[in-house]
């Protein structure tokens, strides 16, 4: 069985391209790039990028100094006896939105 294309070519602009002087360079400037073996993939962090990654390494490397007051607070609330301060919670909600508006 043979298939042949009836309607022709399926895209309008395959025939109309156009060959200017500096599409060539700019071609021949790319197949020089991927031929050369000094040329490699490379990623370069933005100033923000590294902070944050240098703080992220920081967090990492600091000690665990409060993990016995987390471990009493997870107690507390599984056996229903921790009792928060409402009135401290509720003015450091108000104190939070304040410093957002000013």
């Amino acid at each position: 069985m043979v298939i042949r294309n009836i309607v022709g070519d399926q895209n309008p602009y395959a025939n109309k391209k156009i060959d200017r002087p500096e599409a060539k360079e700019v071609r021949s400037a790319r197949q020089d790039a991927k031929t050369s073996e000094e040329t490699a993939d490379r990623v370069v962090l933005s100033s923000e990028a590294r902070l944050r990654g240098a703080a992220l390494q920081t967090a990492k490397e600091a000690p665990d100094v409060r993990r016995e007051k987390v471990d009493q607070l997870k107690r507390q609330v599984q056996d229903g006896t921790y009792m928060p301060d409402l009135k401290k919670a509720a003015a450091n909600l108000i104190r939070d939105d304040l410093d957002l508006l000013v």
